[in-house]
């Protein structure tokens, strides 16, 4: 399992969770779009786009069975984003409704006959879906080099990385039928779409010929399962009680007034901030570049998901522990290992929930992909973290697929933070490897991360700190 986390810098205590709550937006309108394309958030307003001249939101024909259903509906009404675009020059834009997902198609003119699919990650729990296109600089190498590329919206919001898996399944589905069955289809997913990408190269290999997963959740519901370690490690480091998982839960008052009372702003913690910085720290990776970075681009922002849900009624909620998480503290801060795992609260799942038949996204990722997978991470992600590939790594292995599996450090803080000449490198050689049969170059993630990362970030950042020695 994994849970690890990250700080705001210099936040005042009565602005602490407005800076959080406005991070957190920023933080969704950027999700999945690794920072070169900014992507439309999502809020629970009514849609306030108006449909452009031509757009016709009608269910297109029922796409054929699916070899295995991944995701559960929530049974909330949406309306979709109007989808048209403007194709970039030398390609044409092809956009319309899926049932009740949006999507978008760009096909050059010079097709190769290859196809990529974009997922799109986390947008918030708003009613209005929409369509994230590829980043920039990947969106313009795909056009530039002949692949066709196509995104959906998906039917529903949330953390429904199964119903990602599903949609973009079934869009796959409308290409053929439209332009024709591609000879190679690539899935690409960001941050959810990650998951997307494992849950589909596990349960729909037969539909692809590779997978690229950039800051990618690689371990299913082990991304709200860190999601909740942090939130206990928080709650014990600080010494509070949050009321999590009680009738009328309301968390505003605490992350409000007490939280950053006891834990101090990033940039200036209290004793039992440190606690927590160190606590996340080992938790996500241990020492690495950019960690202080990242951390501090989260430190409100993972505390989003209990406070929208205090009372764990939303599916991944319910699903979610920190059971079996082990904690580690660096020395000299007052606690000892033993402490601290005897005293984090521990959050049981609903095993209703957490049920593999029934909810196939709201258990752990198997690592058992049927085709080459390609991964970025940034070192820096406190929202994704890290560890999440280390943790990726020891299940595909458990699989036997290592020979599928090739994983890259990006030196940067913050999430999804990728050059366009990172993404492109990427996506250019798993295209090759998936063509050729020649796996190539990647890092054991799963170790020392001090220094890892150097031959794959291009252009280093500003304040690289070097091998940390």
């Amino acid at each position: 399992m994994t849970g690890r986390a990250r700080t705001l810098p210099g936040v005042t205590v009565r602005t602490w969770l407005g800076a959080g709550m406005a991070a957190l937006a920023t933080l969704l309108a950027s999700c999945g779009s690794s920072g070169s394309e900014p992507a439309p958030a999502q809020t629970g307003a009514a849609p306030t786009s108006t449909p452009a001249a031509g757009f016709q939101p009608t269910a297109a024909p029922t796409a054929p069975s699916q070899p295995k259903k991944l995701g559960t509906s929530s049974g909330v009404a949406t309306t979709a984003k109007d989808p048209k675009f403007t194709a970039l020059e030398g390609a044409t834009a092809h956009f319309g409704m899926l049932g009740r997902a949006a999507y978008q198609v760009e096909v050059p003119e010079d097709w190769n006959n290859e196809l990529v699919l974009y997922a799109h990650g986390f947008a918030g729990f708003g009613t209005e879906v929409a369509v994230q296109t590829p980043p920039a600089a990947l969106r313009r190498y795909l056009i530039d080099h002949g692949y066709a590329w196509a995104a959906s919206s998906y039917s529903e919001n949330g953390y429904v990385p199964g119903i990602g898996a599903d949609d973009t399944l079934a869009l796959k589905e409308l290409f053929a039928r439209e332009f024709g069955q591609p000879e190679k289809t690539y899935l690409v997913g960001a941050s959810m779409g990650g998951n997307v990408v494992a849950l589909a190269l596990e349960n729909h290999g037969d539909a692809y010929d590779g997978g690229l997963a950039i800051c990618g959740a690689l371990m299913g519901i082990g991304q709200i399962d860190y999601l909740v370690s942090w939130v206990a490690a928080a709650e014990f480091t600080s010494g509070l009680d949050f009321p999590i998982g009680e009738p009328g839960g309301n968390l505003g008052s605490v992350f409000l007034t007490e939280l950053p009372r006891e834990l101090g702003p990033a940039s200036n913690p209290t004793q039992k901030g440190k606690q927590f910085a160190s606590i996340v720290k080992n938790l996500t990776g241990g020492p690495r570049p950019f960690f202080q970075e990242g951390f501090a681009e989260q430190y409100t922002v993972n505390f989003g998901l209990a406070l929208l849900d205090p009372e764990r009624k939303l599916l991944v909620n319910r699903a979610a522990t920190n059971e079996g998480v082990e904690y580690d503290i660096d020395e000299g801060l007052g606690l000892t290992d033993e402490q601290v795992n005897e005293g984090i609260r521990v959050f049981a799942a609903d095993p209703a929930a957490r049920n593999a038949e029934a909810h196939p996204d709201a258990v752990p990722t198997t690592g058992k992909i049927s085709d080459p997978l390609l991964t970025l991470h940034n070192t820096g992600d406190l929202f994704v973290p890290i560890s999440m590939e280390q943790d990726y790594k020891e299940a595909v292995e458990s699989a036997g697929k290592a020979d599928l599996l090739v994983q890259r450090a990006i030196r940067a803080g913050g999430h999804c933070k990728f050059s366009g000449e990172e993404l492109t490198t990427a996506f250019a050689d798993l295209a090759a490897w998936v063509k050729d049969g020649k796996k190539p170059k990647g890092e054991d993630l799963s170790g020392d991360l001090r220094d890892v990362g150097r031959e794959f970030t291009n252009p280093l950042r500003p304040g690289d700190p070097g091998g940390m020695e």
